[in-house]
């Protein structure tokens, strides 16, 4: 019999609501409420022993208590605890309740790392309690009116109740050729562990669980896709395969080794006459993306069929509509771009071979989206999953290619998109020079300013300033907003220099005005927001000031990094921020010295783990309790126990490792 929540001892409809804060509304969700921490009081030292920076276990008894209050109204506890090996000094700051905790004579065991204040060893603010059974003490994920005190009190008691619900969800055979904990031991371990040891087994184990999980969804996924039959069968004979190597040969420039080989991976998948296509296409920006995409538009109108670009943005579809028109000209290929604005009539569009648009063809009829044969989504990581399902989902689905300039841990693509088959462009086009990167402090910034001057009047060169926000934010005055930051600029440091606006709220009839400015140079400095991360492509603008470039992760520092430096011209990023916190100095400093995109996510996924990659993926990051995405050792490992069970175990029922209590892959790449 299963139970419930309100059956457990302790917990009424009032406590239910404060479960419910931490998205606990089943006995599951309970037992899955894992320790975010450990005290191990199994490891007592004596205090002659205690090193500094050690993380450390002392009892002793206490000798000394007092609260000492401040003239700035703040206050400390000072507390000695004494062994026989000698005198500890213990401090934490305003927490007065402390005195009717902590008495004198009291024997208590103090958890924390070793600190020298004053020349004498110090423990701050440690962890502490009547812990003489020599345990590793657990400490959960609190909220108001629960503390980590009730939960480990609340499951412990009541532990054998609810693992009565759980079952095993991997074969036997599994468990023993791989030496793991078995389900129910690694739970108990988790929540109540004998020894370090076994505790290391159950987060490996549970760590596995989330893993495949994803693992096992993503294998499922691309194996419904492997059979479905496209929406169109393309084919080749002679004939396209002449005007396709025309088409290569007559660009201004040379393919790169990389992009030949993407292009002979993504045309045979698109000539399977297996299955359809379902790739993703992972290239830093600027590396040439967008020229396999109009190969591959090219070979649908050879076809007869439809082909759509989908787009984020207004500025992006327009970007590609300017470029797919620049090199098929020659060819009699109706292109349209569709956005929110466009007043193209339903029989332009149904008379179209290559659509390029944003989420307004989504609004479109039916018949018309029935029609498209392949589909590329670009930056999909900017559209909700709802969006590019209304695309890609159905029975008879197009081909379909999403490009992203996120680059793709192996880690991640180990674990979340094995549905999808990857291609990578790695290279960049020759004579692309590297942007050199520089963080700018306050008080170099004037001197900046000045240099940007004299560069654009002497190099007739452009220059972008990034600004995070449009207006001004109430609660954080000291970032920069495009709006206050442009009449600064205007007025004060540039009054000699042309200088525009940009950003999300522009009309469009504006927007175009003001891209069409910068494209003839009308334009020096263009203000703006994040809005430029996809689709400006000024070849003459080679320098760029991000403001308050802390407030930016990683990979979106990379992605705007890459609207310049794409012309022969040397070019120059400047990352200006106000900030003294060390580890966004540490970020920011990485990004100065590193302009390899794989070597940045690999950064993030280590220090900011993987929400940073990830973050603009609508709905479609998992949250993960105990796995971590940068050990790629443990990936193998859940890898390899999948691949084990697929070829061993024939007659198990794959989804029984995709069990709610682990993590669900939203169709980030659907």
């Amino acid at each position: 019999m299963s139970i419930t929540l309100e059956s457990i001892p302790g917990i009424g409809p009032k406590t239910l609501v404060k479960l419910h804060k931490l998205k606990i509304f089943t006995p599951t969700d309970l037992v899955y409420h894992f320790p975010s921490r450990y005290i191990d009081f199994s490891k007592s030292v004596p205090i002659s022993q205690a090193r500094i920076n050690e993380n450390i276990t002392i009892t002793g008894k206490i000798i000394f208590f007092r609260n000492i209050f401040t003239r700035n109204h703040k206050n400390i506890q000072l507390c000695k605890i004494a062994d026989k090996t000698g005198i500890l000094n213990i401090v934490w700051f305003n927490s007065p309740f402390l005195s009717k905790n902590i008495k004198i004579n009291d024997i208590l065991s103090f958890a924390g790392s070793i600190s020298l204040y004053k020349n004498q060893k110090t423990l701050f603010s440690p962890d502490y309690g009547q812990y003489n059974t020599g345990k590793i003490i657990p400490k959960y994920p609190e909220t108001k009116g629960l503390s980590s005190k009730w939960f480990r009190k609340t499951i412990q008691n009541n532990l054998e109740k609810l693992l009565k619900n759980e079952k095993e969800n991997l074969p036997l055979e599994i468990i023993k050729n791989f030496t793991l904990l078995d389900k129910i031991s690694a739970l108990t371990q988790i929540h109540n562990p004998k020894n370090n040891s076994y505790l290391n087994n159950a987060r490996l184990r549970l760590s596995i669980d989330e893993i495949l999980s994803l693992q096992t969804q993503s294998y499922l996924q691309k194996e419904n896709w492997l059979t479905l039959k496209p929406h169109t069968q393309f084919f080749t004979n002679k004939n396209i395969t002449k005007k396709i190597n025309k088409l290569i040969n007559s660009l201004p420039f040379k393919l790169t080794k990389d992009q030949k080989k993407v292009w002979q991976e993504i045309s045979q998948d698109l000539l399977s006459p297996n299955h359809g296509t379902n790739r993703l296409l992972v290239g830093d920006v600027g590396s040439g993306k967008t020229i396999i995409a109009i190969f591959s538009c090219f070979l649908s109108y050879l076809n007869n069929s439809l082909s759509v670009i989908l787009a984020p943005t207004e500025i992006l579809a327009q970007q590609h509509y300017k470029t797919f028109s620049k090199f098929l000209k020659t060819y009699k290929i109706n292109i349209h771009l569709l956005t929110s604005n466009s007043k193209l009539k339903t029989k332009n569009l149904n008379n179209s071979d290559i659509i390029i648009s944003t989420h307004a063809i989504l609004h479109k009829n039916k018949s018309l989206l029935k029609k498209i044969a392949l589909v590329i989504v670009d930056e999909q990581h900017k559209f909700g999953v709802n969006q590019r399902s209304a695309l890609i989902n159905s029975s008879n689905p197009p081909h379909s290619i999403t490009m992203t300039a996120t680059p793709i841990p192996r880690s991640i693509s180990l674990t979340m998109l094995g549905n999808l088959n990857l291609s990578c462009i790695t290279t960049m086009p020759k004579n692309r020079l590297s942007v050199k990167t520089f963080l700018v402090p306050n008080h170099k910034r004037q001197n900046c300013y000045e240099w940007i001057e004299k560069e654009i009047k002497k190099t007739k060169c452009q220059a972008f300033i990034v600004c995070p926000f449009i207006e001004e934010s109430e609660t954080l005055t000291s970032i920069k907003s495009a709006k206050k930051e442009f009449e600064n600029l205007s007025k004060n440091i540039f009054p000699n220099l042309k200088l525009e606006l940009l950003h999300g709220k522009t009309k469009s009839t504006e927007r175009q005005q003001i891209i069409k400015n910068l494209s003839k140079n009308k334009t020096n400095i263009l203000v703006t927001t994040p809005i430029i991360e996809v689709g400006i492509d000024i070849p003459n603008a080679t320098i760029l000031i991000i403001q308050s470039a802390d407030r930016f992760g990683l990979a979106q520092l990379h992605q705007l990094r890459g609207r310049i430096g794409r012309g022969q011209q040397q070019s120059y990023c400047y990352l200006f921020t106000s900030s003294d916190n060390a580890k966004a100095l540490d970020r920011l400093n990485f990004i100065t010295k590193h302009s390899d995109n794989l070597k940045i996510a690999r950064y993030d996924l280590k220090t900011r783990g993987p929400g940073e990659i990830f973050s603009t993926f609508q709905h479609g990051f998992p949250s993960l309790k105990l796995a971590n995405l940068s050990n790629t050792k443990l990936i193998s490992l859940s890898q390899k126990i999948l691949k084990t069970i697929i070829n061993d175990c024939p007659n198990f029922d794959l989804k029984t490792l995709t069990q709610s209590s682990t993590p669900t892959l939203s169709t980030i790449t659907n």
